[in-house]
């Protein structure tokens, strides 16, 4: 059974604890009321850009949006260190041929580590790059994918490694008909 990310706690947590209200928090945000309440009741997780946003007014990490103060390593529990296969969080997206799940405990630590399932098909227009400094390596373990560097496209398949400065714009694409998998080991955190 997969567990879902709830940031809306940690968001409405964050935002009472600098005395701010939720309209404040939206209009700096550059995002409506109502998907702030929606995201702080639970009943969406918001796409990445919105946390990232709302993480920079917040003035904490988009990292620390996620943290996980139920497992902590003290208490002994399994959780705080190993992830089960059938226990894995997924991070939500917007995008229904993208899905993440979290291979390690949290995002606490100094590498983001994660299973990326990319559905046929999966093409964007956005080069983007992802977070600054650091490094991310992509491990192919299931069909193709292009991974675009600025103006260089690279072609990976199933077995194939790439090593980049996530800083630099970029994008990962399926653009074949199959689904196809990798592991991303990013760092710093740029979730």
């Amino acid at each position: 059974m997969e567990e879902e990310f709830s940031v809306g706690k940690t968001v409405k947590t964050l935002r009472l604890a600098q005395s701010m209200s939720a309209k404040d928090l939206a209009t700096q945000a550059g995002i409506s009321y109502g998907m702030l309440s929606q995201l702080e009741n639970g009943s969406t997780q918001g796409s990445v850009e919105t946390l990232r946003r709302i993480a920079k007014v917040l003035d904490v990490t988009l990292a620390q949006l996620f943290a996980d103060e139920e497992s902590p390593l003290a208490s002994g529990d399994e959780s705080a260190l190993i992830v089960r296969k059938n226990a894995r969080k997924t991070i939500s997206f917007p995008d229904p041929l993208y899905s993440c799940q979290l291979l390690t405990p949290n995002l606490q630590g100094n590498i983001e580590f994660v299973l990326v399932t990319l559905q046929p098909g999966r093409i964007t227009e956005e080069i983007l790059p992802h977070t600054r400094g650091g490094e991310e390596c992509d491990y192919v373990l299931e069909g193709v994918i292009e991974v675009t560097l600025g103006e260089k496209a690279f072609t990976l398949y199933a077995g194939d490694c790439i090593r980049f400065d996530p800083s630099m714009p970029h994008k990962i694409e399926n653009k074949g008909d199959h689904v196809a998998t990798y592991i991303s080991a990013i760092t710093p955190p740029s979730f």
